[in-house]
């Protein structure tokens, strides 16, 4: 299986055809980026500074921030990619799979994935839209 963008064709009317409306990835993966970070930053923070170590607050800020926010941020990460990808906006190749594993150890990597993001962005910035 390869994660490459395919072109996508016209319908018979010049609008997108039907494979266009069963994009696999397509989705508000920014907006789930953002809060799993921001969550995680929060959760971390707590763990980290607020909490003693043992407490059943601390160990549920850990398991919030290591096994519930980690993994969204990564996921959405993923998933952002391979929709620009799909949308033949933009193929980050195989910096999507290091932003990823980052991201897994510390979410705050998305910073960076964005940047990057935001640095192979398009002229036309309405390809960078949620589709409707």
């Amino acid at each position: 299986m390869h994660t490459r963008a395919e072109r996508m064709s016209d319908g018979p009317d010049g609008g997108p055809s039907d494979e266009a409306a069963d994009r696999r990835f397509d989705g508000p993966w920014l907006r789930f980026l953002a809060v799993a970070v921001v969550g995680w930053a929060v959760a971390y923070g707590l763990d980290r500074a607020l909490l003693a170590a043992g407490s059943p607050a601390g160990a549920a800020a850990a398991f919030a921030h290591g096994y519930l926010l980690a993994p969204l941020a990564t996921a959405a990460i993923l998933l952002d990619a391979l929709s620009l990808a799909e949308r033949n906006v933009a193929d980050l190749g195989v910096f999507k799979w290091l932003y990823a594993l980052a991201a897994l150890a510390a979410p705050p990597v998305a910073v960076v994935y964005y940047a990057h993001r935001e640095w192979l962005k398009p002229e036309d910035a309405a390809l960078l839209s949620d589709p409707l």
